[in-house]
């Protein structure tokens, strides 16, 4: 897996140490304390925060993250996401990783969710930008070929355009996007909900259990009446959009919290939404540069497969020992549990890559350190897949809610005169004609007579 500095970028870093392990509180247990390769003991909790633990990149991308909420306004939580996603599909079918058991490969289905306006789509576009410079490359390419093609009378083979980026497409179309570009794509959707209630818009079923069969890097195939069969023997299809919260409920609709296809999503519902207020600044430019010369790295490495060390089994081990028997009474948590303990090795894989390509130095292991930030980052997936799953069975309306709205309900008096209370819906933000369309809800409010007078329907 050998790869010349001089034709690539090298970006100024070192990879971090692992940070004052906490020790192993439960000291009872004769099991002698996991360790990494640095002698530190490992924090058998693999803790996380509530918000995106971003200090799973190197130094360089978390520089970038920062610059980019204190400029243009990038939540840290939505940015990171697209980031995590758009690595993944650089590095595509190059590199894989065997745990001894079972390949992993780099396919990450990412939704990020928030309200309409929020600020959801700049930071996934932003991520995207350098695959998409290629796709455009790649289509001026075959626009100069297919000219030629013409003027030549359609001799020889007719261009093909290559591209990685999927946003309007159906599973055939899919199919041949991979069939031409063995290295994978990614399915992009500013909504993803409207692409999931497509499924199988165009005939009888299949569109739902095909994709589920790509999460795993399976054959993908597509039967077409006007054209010849397609086959892709090993498929990388990665996935990130975003979703509203009004909407999650449809997520489980068609069998979807049924057949693994809502488990497969890794969900990002931050709780650290701050509104987006214009500086008339932009990134600096030093950032971007270092964030599509990591791109290029990965999109050009040599194809490897990652190994693991018996260390890094035990790792694994004291993690998913301890979360499979906290999650095995549990239906939805067991669910959940599964599909992360196939998105551990999957993480580790991109962010073991995402350092070598900023180092530029490339081997086929990976360190301790890998394992364990991608322990840390399924802990906040599996935090915010049981937000959701909860939001999606509860029938409380206060879940669609933001945390200021439902602060207000709280401190209103059961019955309240509209005039009276302003000044606290004023302190929670809530103004003009705001106002009113709060309380027209009648889930929340009932309106008792033409003189502005209110009931609460939930205490």
């Amino acid at each position: 897996m050998e790869q010349s500095k001089k034709e690539k970028g090298t970006i100024n870093s070192t990879q971090d140490s692992v940070k004052n392990q906490v020790q192993d509180s439960e000291k009872t247990s004769n099991t002698p304390p996991v360790t990494d390769e640095m002698g530190n003991e490992i924090d058998q909790e693999f803790s996380t925060g509530k918000s995106f633990p971003i200090d799973i990149f190197p130094q360089e991308i978390q520089s970038l993250i920062k610059n980019a909420e204190e400029t243009v306004g990038f939540n840290p939580d939505f940015f990171s996401a697209g980031i995590l996603s758009i690595c993944a599909t650089a590095i595509g079918t190059s590199v894989s990783l065997f745990n001894g058991s079972y390949p992993s490969q780099p396919i990450l289905w990412l939704a990020i969710i928030g309200r309409s306006g929020i600020g959801k789509t700049h930071p996934l576009k932003f991520s995207k930008k350098p695959i998409e410079e290629k796709d455009k490359k790649s289509y001026e390419e075959f626009i100069k070929l297919e000219e030629s093609y013409e003027l030549e009378e359609k001799k020889g083979k007719k261009p093909i355009y290559i591209k990685s980026i999927l946003t309007d497409f159906t599973i055939e179309k899919l199919t041949e996007t991979l069939k031409y570009n063995p290295k994978g794509a990614l399915i992009f959707k500013d909504e993803l909900i409207g692409w999931i209630n497509s499924f199988d818009q165009y005939k009888n079923g299949g569109d739902q259990q095909k994709y589920i069969e790509s999460w795993n890097g399976d054959v993908v195939t597509a039967d077409r009446v006007s054209k010849s069969p397609a086959r892709v023997e090993k498929s990388n299809v990665n996935i990130i959009g975003g979703l509203q919260p009004r909407r999650l409920k449809e997520l489980a609709l068609n069998g979807r919290d049924d057949d693994g296809f809502l488990p497969r999503m890794l969900l990002i519902y931050p709780t650290n939404i701050k509104p987006n207020l214009f500086t008339g600044k932009n990134i600096e430019p030093q950032h971007i540069e270092n964030y599509s010369r990591l791109i290029n790295n990965l999109f050009d490495v040599s194809e490897t497969t990652l190994r693991i060390n018996e260390n890094q089994i035990k790792i694994y081990q004291d993690w998913q020992h301890k979360a499979v028997k906290n999650s095995y009474d549990d239906d939805v948590e067991t669910c959940i549990q599964a599909k992360l303990e196939s998105y551990v090795w999957r993480l580790a894989l991109v962010i073991e890559m995402i350092f070598q390509a900023t180092e530029n130095e490339f081997r086929d292991t990976i360190s301790d350190n890998s394992l364990i930030k991608a322990i840390k980052l399924v802990e906040y997936f599996r935090m915010n897949a049981l937000k959701v799953f909860d939001k999606i069975i509860s029938t409380n309306p206060l879940d669609d809610l933001p945390t200021t709205k439902i602060e207000l309900i709280n401190e209103l008096p059961l019955e309240f005169k509209r005039i009276d209370v302003i000044p606290l819906f004023n302190h929670y933000g809530i103004k003009g004609g705001s106002i009113g369309r709060f309380l027209n809800n009648n889930k929340l409010f009932k309106r008792l007579d033409s003189k502005g007078n209110y009931k609460k329907l939930i205490i």
